[in-house]
């Protein structure tokens, strides 16, 4: 078992990393964190396996009064989570769990039943990190069921997945009736127009999401149009990252007319697409009309005009932030 230093929910006083949890150093570890009083998090790598046979992490969970842990869990084959988790939770919040699934199909399936049973019951869990697990569309849609009456849950990472479409619908559906979701990563899966479409219907109706990740998926120029023509609506998203979608300048002037009415995105990420100078004029013109972004990536090889780059940065100005192009 390991330790780690955590950051997360505040600040952590640093917690030297512990290799083995023996008899001896079980006993240093509580006193360390005893004095440590404002230590509130840590990460304990195997701590599924480790509650099952040891009484020591109880011990150190009770008398060190840890109040929040975060669970990393490398092949883990999704065995009795709901019921590790509920004894867990006996002694310190479990707010986030991250998996490294690392096992057949078959056996990923079970583990998304797993986790879609720990999402309808517990009340604590905040993040849920299922990155580069390959779980497909089934799994998502396992996934998406629980977040239709999940609670607690304000972030979700299923990037690197496989995901089409299918599950991105099945996640899209979910966002229309969950209230407390802030961010969605979906970076680098194989969302396509449909499953763009499918989320910003999502946003359309959405009130609580904040930041939405689709970073190299294949939308292309119709799931940006759909997209832009809901963050004309939506009123709470923040932050939007479409890089490497292959949008090209008819994506680039739909998501141009949005930027024009909306008034709370932040962060623009359309890094690396095939957006070439019409779109990049078209984004230019409508940076003069909106002053509330603050973040804005348009780097692409296909921009050859150099006055259309520098009416980019006279639009921009000398607000706060970051612009690349």
């Amino acid at each position: 078992m390991t330790l780690y230093e955590v950051t997360e929910v505040t600040e952590v006083t640093e917690v030297t990393e512990v290799t083995e949890v023996t008899k001896d150093t079980k006993f240093s570890l509580i006193d360390l964190l005893k004095k440590c009083p404002d230590i509130l998090t840590f990460i304990c790598k195997n701590i599924l396996i480790l509650c099952q046979t040891s009484k020591e992490m109880k011990q150190i969970l009770k008398e060190a009064n840890i109040k929040i842990a975060i669970i990393n869990k490398d092949n883990y084959d999704g065995k009795g989570l709901f019921e590790k988790l509920n004894k867990l939770n006996v002694w310190c919040s479990v707010i986030k769990l991250s998996f490294n699934l690392n096992v057949k199909n078959n056996v990923k399936n079970n583990v998304s039943k797993e986790i879609s049973e720990v999402l309808r019951e517990n009340s604590t869990l905040r993040v849920l990190n299922l990155n580069c697990n390959n779980m497909g569309d089934d799994s998502a849609r396992a996934i998406a069921e629980a977040l239709c009456v999940n609670s607690t849950l304000q972030t979700v990472h299923l990037s690197n997945n496989g995901i089409g479409d299918d599950g991105a619908r099945a996640i899209a559906e979910a966002l229309r009736v969950n209230t407390t979701l802030i961010q969605l990563n979906f970076d680098n899966n194989n969302i396509e127009a449909d499953g763009a479409q499918a989320f910003a219907e999502a946003l359309r109706v959405n009130s609580t999401l904040q930041t939405l990740g689709l970073w190299s998926n294949s939308i292309r120029n119709d799931g940006a149009q759909a997209i832009a023509e809901a963050l004309c609506v939506n009123s709470t998203l923040q932050e939007l990252n479409l890089g490497w979608n292959d949008v090209g300048d008819d994506g680039a002037l739909a998501i141009a007319n949005a930027l024009r009415v909306n008034s709370t995105l932040r962060v623009l990420d359309l890094f690396w697409n095939i957006i070439g100078n019409d779109g990049t004029r078209a984004i230019a013109d409508s940076l003069r009309v909106n002053r509330m972004l603050q973040t804005l990536y348009l780097e692409s090889e296909d921009i050859v005009n150099k006055d259309a780059k520098k009416a980019v940065r006279e639009s921009w100005g000398d607000r706060a932030g970051t612009l690349k192009i």
